[in-house]
């Protein structure tokens, strides 16, 4: 299974690692939430729920799984992308569960209560960089399932 997960993301990466830098690109692409605690190999197609062909991909995506359930995903978006512009495509969709606790101005929140799962909208700094998580300026946009790995466990009857 991991092996078909590496595969689909090797065939993903034409379309993510197209440079910020230069592009006009109108729409934004971001990760289709329904991907988390899904269990099967069909759900790899999920990509964005977007036909977008020429919009602007994350650089890099990293999926969090366990035994073949995916429960959290984080995409990076190059520097070179606006803070505002990654904000502004996540509120188009989640506007409704923006949280303002916890927010900054290099940190912001939502909790979609409705789907189980939240988002995190952080800016990369120097201290990201010195840790190798992501270069200075890089935004990092991840979702999380509710309960985090144990979201993938099957329900106790």
């Amino acid at each position: 299974m991991q092996k078909k997960i590496a595969v689909v993301i090797l065939l993903l990466c034409p379309l993510a690692l197209s440079d910020a830098k230069g592009q006009n690109h109108d729409t934004l692409i971001l990760p289709n939430a329904n991907l988390l605690r899904c269990n099967s190999s069909d759900c790899f197609r999920l990509w964005s729920g977007a036909t977008e062909q020429q919009g602007l991909f994350p650089k890099q995506m990293t999926i969090d799984m366990d035994r073949g359930c995916v429960y959290g995903m984080t995409a990076l978006y190059d520097k070179a992308v606006p803070f505002d512009r990654v904000d502004a495509a996540i509120n188009d969709r989640y506007r409704q569960w923006f949280s303002a606790d916890g927010s900054t101005a290099v940190l912001h929140l939502w909790r979609v209560e409705a789907q189980k799962f939240a988002i995190q909208l952080h800016l990369a700094d120097t201290k990201d960089e010195k840790r190798n998580l992501a270069e200075a300026g890089t935004k990092q946009v991840i979702y999380i399932a509710f309960g985090g790995r144990a979201a993938c466990n099957p329900p106790h009857e």
